[in-house]
């Protein structure tokens, strides 16, 4: 028998700061807030099992230029992430989110339609190996200043010296487990940069190296990797979106057999970003390696 479960989802809205008005201005009639994308704005209402348990959710859709974006804080997270998977067309929205808990991976998948302010639709709730069926009706709401990220997206932002943290599975050739150490990034000018990574996991120190260049044109992403063991990741990526960047590294083999990863990178503000990793065996499905957390500190 199922058992039901309680989400709380949270999503950090994305809009923009309204303008102040000046003092001597004369009163005028408020106009209603301008919302010519149906999907777009902070949408709150629930998730709804079919055991027929409420859990709260909030999901924020923002548009730059073509590029939507939404962020997401899923079970038991401590920072903002961008959703896995968001897919518009029209007024009708498909999304993934993803998150860890002591009880599994959790993830959720739905689809959505957008109505005037309402926003329902119907989808599938996964904690570790339990799959939930889930409805989600939420209506949109005015927000009048919401929290973002004010991060330039440039090469640059890399430069400078870091502490981070992984916590992970051990899978060779990509990954050697839990982890902690520093990352120094320098400018080589115009738009590369380049990184040394020291690691220390478990008293066993290494280094690599990481070369970084951005099409400021295009917001689009090279990231070489090369590995103390000689493994070489080439990464193609894309930084449309101001809050992450999302990569896949060219698949490398060994022992017979084929390896990628899928990475997403949440630019979480000027003095911090977060590695999410994602691995794929013989291009099978991927599945969570780890994450890494990152603090400027010069």
């Amino acid at each position: 028998m199922r058992r039901a479960c309680r989400v709380y989802l949270f999503v950090v809205p994305l809009a923009l700061v309204a303008p102040a008005v000046h003092a001597q201005t004369p009163p005028a009639r408020p106009a209603p807030p301008a919302q010519a994308d149906p999907v777009v704005g902070n949408w709150r209402g629930t998730l709804k099992s079919t055991q027929g348990v409420d859990s709260p959710i909030i999901i924020t859709i923002a548009k730059k230029g073509d590029v939507y974006a939404a962020t997401t804080n899923g079970l038991n997270a401590t920072s903002e992430i961008p959703l896995k998977k968001l897919t518009v067309d029209g007024a009708k929205v498909i999304l993934e989110a993803s998150a860890e808990s002591r009880l599994g991976d959790v993830a959720l998948t739905c689809e959505l339609t957008a109505e005037g302010n309402a926003l329902r639709g119907a989808g599938v709730l996964a904690v570790g190996a339990q799959h939930f069926d889930v409805t989600l009706a939420l209506q949109r709401r005015p927000r009048a200043e919401v929290i973002q990220p004010h991060v330039e997206q440039r090469a640059e932002y890399f430069v400078g010296r870091w502490t981070f943290e992984y916590l992970g599975a051990e899978y060779p050739p990509l990954s050697t487990g839990t982890r902690n150490g520093t990352a120094t990034f320098t400018s080589d000018g115009g738009h590369f940069v380049t990184g040394r990574i020291d690691n220390d996991a478990g008293g066993r120190t290494y280094q690599d190296t990481v070369k970084i260049g951005l099409d400021p044109d295009t917001n689009m992403l090279v990231f070489v990797e090369r590995r103390s063991d000689g493994f070489e990741l080439a990464s193609l990526g894309n930084w449309r979106s101001p809050i992450a960047i999302t990569f896949l590294t060219s698949p490398v083999r060994a022992d017979g057999k084929s390896y990628q990863l899928r990475r997403v990178i949440s630019v979480t503000s000027n003095t911090a970003f977060e590695v999410t990793e994602e691995i794929s065996l013989d291009g099978g499905a991927f599945k969570r390696l780890g994450k890494a957390r990152y603090t400027r500190i010069q």
